[in-house]
């Protein structure tokens, strides 16, 4: 069975032979000396692009890659070194065929099959030869052909498939570089249980152990370093950008993965275009041609080998496509070659690279290699002399040194970035190692060689484990892929020569820490372009949307829309908002349309009309209450002022001026300050009215002996500082009350939105517990008052003020239970105008009722205003019906006659006696 399968794949050997009709390339690329062969106990193949490309057309190889060269370079040194080991394969030495695919995915299976096949024969026939045998051609010996397939026939037909898998040179194959390389070498070897050790190809198709069951690689997968990618892209908020890549498995897996991930991130894909591997100018060009066109997509993506980043990037420059950034893949994100490319195009460019090793021994060793002591690469020569034809200098291959004008004191490129060799270096001792497991070497012998199996090898290889160059404890996962950390490089200007570009280290992303946690990177250290070198470039499709404003979405591109300001009273307070919000019905938006704050409240102003009106009519009120007290105090001693007691009346005015004061409190701009004054003063105001109507209304009462208080105290109620207690009594209790009230329940400030939308401050308590309590005591106080008019209702005239006092506790009592709750009901101007005009109107109305009839006697009625008259009232109340008229002058009282207008009346003694007691109490207590 493994032998038609070996037969099947010689027969592909055939047909891509007999299309190319060649057996190796007939160029001085490929003569007899263009491979690196070393013989020993077991044999590496190597596959190195030492040149870019393959020319078909021409049979040719194109350009030399000196990465290549360096590549080939190192796995010599690698051999010579283990070689030389004498720990690790002891008694075994390493021989290397290297090849060179060109770059071409064709041409490298053209090398694996050489490979194949010598790893199948025991003699050293040439496997061009052995290929034109199986292909039938023409002029070719037949009696060679069947010689050939006899010995082969011989060889296969009655064995088994262990000894089908022993492999008695070819241990396993080194490369490819490039995934298209790898993935088509890795088809054929993994039929034949070749190990096959990549140290550049990244494509993440090559984890599929199913397919690929016998491929490793040195590097991690290019899944990794989308995520790098994609970190960088996020932490500079890019979110707009092209991603260019090459039409080949690796670019094409790259980009739809990094899509993938950006598409769930937000980031949008500008311009998303593939160019071919080869003979790709014209696309090349396109694709330039459309990156110019969109200016907003600063940044650039390029997934690409290293030849066609610099092809790429060689038309940019010819484009003069400035003012961008391009991200660089590990595949030429350190390339020495970009540094040499306007700095403009490719200044402040990012590469993510794989984090290799120098290796100072390699270093030094390279610069020890000369035209005579490195035959074993037939290429070191060949670049050399190239070199010296494209600078037109002279070459003495007798000399063997090379030109010191070449060499520019070992800073050409050739001595340049050599970490990537590292990479070379570990697929070779993974390798080496296994094989040095397997064999159960001690420090001086390995077993037999020939008990070898590639499967049993295989096994090995997934399990091996040393400290490598790249890494402290380099293994293989199980899918054959390897750990590493990516560097982020800078291209900036060379500290020591400015005038030029070099890649400076500024961060990593190490796949092994946790997720998010990856990237480590330094932004003060990236130079961006010459002119702003601090300044992050923009690559976005639309600028951001500033708090105020909020995106509308013009296309189909989630990262491209207008910015529209929010209309009047919402707003967005977020960069970038998808919509405005709001406000509260009592906020407004501020400005600039970012910020609900609370809408200034109506505050009362002096100047406001309503204001204006309160205080007319307070100043009115005012005059009122001072005209009407001057004229009390200008008529004291006249017997209806007396009769009211001189202090109490001053009381009384004093309360119904505080009254019409606190009026203007409520007028006032609003505060808590203002709303405790105003409560407080206008109860306060109100008890003191009714303390000194009771007090006043008492004392009559106690005068006549009809008082509450009777007995040994009543004449100590009479005094006058005995009634300025009892006033200043019930009104410290109605303040204590208050007090306690607002500690219990305080007055705050209210925000009230009106209907019109407008915000009113007003003064209220959450319990209502201020005003219950001093609702009460002033019904209380009320009720006492009726009570005493009522009582008092029949006494003489100018000392019965019964229907005034009943008039003021009515007025009081209906201002108590409706202006009040008006007032609590209300809100704004018009809890203001409740406030204030009730207040001004209560104090009127109570002026009016208890002074304006003593006005108008004062003022307008004189005549009854006399000492005689008050005694005429005090013997009418005295003897009610005992008593009659005889005139203007006389009066009758049972028998005795008494004169109203003459000292020398002729009243009986007992009646004057009576009179002379009231007058001289009523006289005293004034």
């Amino acid at each position: 069975m493994m032998y038609w399968r070996f037969l099947i794949f010689l027969g592909t050997f055939c047909y891509t032979i007999s299309s190319a009709q060649l057996a190796h390339l007939s160029n001085t690329n490929f003569s007899n000396e263009a491979k690196a062969f070393q013989n020993g106990d077991v044999v590496l193949g190597g596959l190195f692009s030492v040149h870019y490309e393959f020319i078909p057309s021409l049979h040719r190889c194109g350009r030399m890659s000196e990465r290549g060269i360096k590549w080939v370079q190192s796995m010599i040194y690698t051999i010579d070194q283990i070689n030389q080991n004498q720990r690790l394969l002891p008694n075994i030495s390493l021989g290397y065929d290297l090849r060179d695919t060109c770059n071409s995915a064709s041409n490298a299976i053209e090398e694996s099959l050489s490979f194949v096949i010598y790893s199948h024969l025991d003699d050293d026939r040439n496997s061009n030869a052995l290929a034109k045998v199986l292909c039938n051609q023409e002029n070719v010996n037949p009696l060679f052909r069947t010689k050939a397939l006899t010995q082969l026939n011989q060889k296969y037909s009655n064995t088994g498939d262990s000894q089908f898998r022993s492999i008695p040179n070819i241990i396993g194959v080194i490369g490819g570089r490039s995934s298209r390389v790898s993935m088509t070498v890795a088809s054929l070897l993994s039929n034949f249980d070749i190990v096959q050790v990549s140290y550049s190809s990244t494509s993440r198709l090559l984890s599929n152990t199913a397919r690929y069951r016998s491929f490793f690689r040195t590097v991690p997968t290019d899944e990794n370093q989308v995520k790098a990618i994609i970190d960088i892209v996020q932490h500079f908020n890019w979110t707009y950008i092209a991603v260019i890549a090459v039409d080949d498995s690796y670019g094409r897996l790259a980009a739809d993965s990094f899509k993938k991930r950006a598409a769930t991130l937000g980031i949008c894909i500008a311009i998303d275009q593939r160019f071919s591997n080869e003979n790709n100018q014209q696309e090349i060009t396109d694709i330039v041609t459309e990156l110019k066109m969109n200016t907003r997509a600063k940044v650039i993506i390029l997934l690409c080998a290293e030849n066609e980043a610099i092809d790429f990037l060689h038309e940019a420059d010819r484009q003069d496509l400035t003012g961008r950034i391009f991200i660089g893949s590990d595949a030429w994100g350190d390339s020495p070659r970009v540094s040499a490319i306007r700095r403009d195009i490719v200044e402040g460019m990012l590469g993510i690279v794989l984090d290799g090793r120098l290796v100072p021994e390699y270093e030094k060793y390279l610069k020890t290699l000369n035209l005579c002591n490195n035959r074993r690469n037939p290429w070191f020569n060949q670049l050399w002399l190239s070199k010296a034809e494209q600078n037109n200098i002279s070459i003495n291959l007798s000399n063997c040194q090379i030109p010191a004008k070449l060499l520019n004191n070992y800073t050409d490129i050739f001595y340049q970035d050599n970490s990537k060799v590292a990479y070379v270096m570990d697929a070779i001792y993974a390798i080496a190692h296994a094989l040095h497991n397997m064999l159960e070497c001690t420090e001086t012998s390995c077993s037999s060689l020939k008990a070898i199996d590639r499967r049993v090898f295989l096994q090995y290889m997934h399990n091996v484990s040393f400290n490598a160059i790249t890494v402290q404890d380099f293994h293989f996962s199980p899918e054959g892929d390897a750990l590493g950390i990516y560097q982020i490089k800078n291209l900036q200007p060379s500290l020591t020569h400015p005038s030029k570009l070099e890649f400076k280290t500024v961060g990593e992303w190490d796949m092994s820490q946790p997720s998010g946690s990856e990237l480590q990177i330094h932004t003060h250290e990236i130079v961006w372009t010459n002119h702003l070198p601090d300044h992050v470039p923009i690559s976005r499709c639309s600028d951001d949307c500033q708090p105020g404003q909020y995106r509308k979405f013009s296309s189909i591109i989630s990262c491209c829309w207008e910015c529209i300001s929010c209309i009047q009273n919402t707003i967005s307070n977020t960069t970038n908002a998808d919509h405005c919000h709001h406000c509260l019905p009592d906020q407004t938006a501020n400005g600039n349309m970012s910020e609900c704050i609370d809408k200034v409240p109506i505050i009362n102003k002096w100047n406001d009309p309503l204001s204006i009106s309160v205080l007319v009519f307070a100043v009115i009120t005012y005059l009122l209450i001072f005209i009407t007290w001057i004229i009390i105090m200008k008529h004291r001693q006249s017997p209806i002022v007396k009769a009211s007691n001189i202090l109490l009346t001053n009381f009384l005015l004093v309360g119904i001026l505080s009254c019409a004061i606190s009026a203007m409190v409520f007028i006032a701009p609003v505060s808590t300050l203002t709303c405790n004054i105003g409560l407080f003063m206008s109860i306060i105001s109100l008890v003191f009215i009714l303390s000194t109507i009771m007090a006043k209304t008492n004392r009559i009462s106690k005068i006549f002996q009809t008082g509450l208080i009777k007995g040994r105290f009543s004449s100590t109620f009479l005094k006058n500082s005995t009634q300025a207690l009892f006033v200043i009594a019930l009104t410290g209790i109605e303040a204590l009350l208050v007090i306690c009230s607002l500690i219990v329940d305080p007055m705050v400030l209210y925000r009230y939105l009106s209907p019109a939308n407008e915000i009113i401050l007003q003064c209220d308590t959450r319990l209502k517990f201020a005003l219950y309590t001093t609702l009460t005591y002033l019904v209380i106080l009320n009720i006492i008052c009726l009570y005493l008019a009522f009582k008092t209702r029949k006494l003489p005239e100018n000392y019965n003020e019964a229907k005034y006092i009943s008039f003021t506790s009515l007025i009081i009592t209906c201002f108590t239970l409706t202006i009040i709750p008006a007032y609590f009901s209300t809100v704004g101007s018009f809890r203001a105008a409740v406030a204030s005009i009730g207040l001004l109107c209560l104090s009127c109305a109570i002026l009016g009722c208890m002074f304006l009839p003593k006005v108008y006697v004062l003022l307008f009625d004189s005549d009854s205003n006399t000492k005689e008259n008050a005694i005429i009232d005090l013997v009418s109340y005295s003897f009610g019906n005992n008593i009659s008229t005889l005139g203007n002058d006389r009066i009758t009282i049972k028998g005795a006659t008494a004169t109203s207008k003459h000292s020398s009346s002729s009243a009986t003694p007992s009646l004057s006696s009576f009179i002379g007691r009231k007058s001289i109490k009523i006289a005293d207590n004034n």
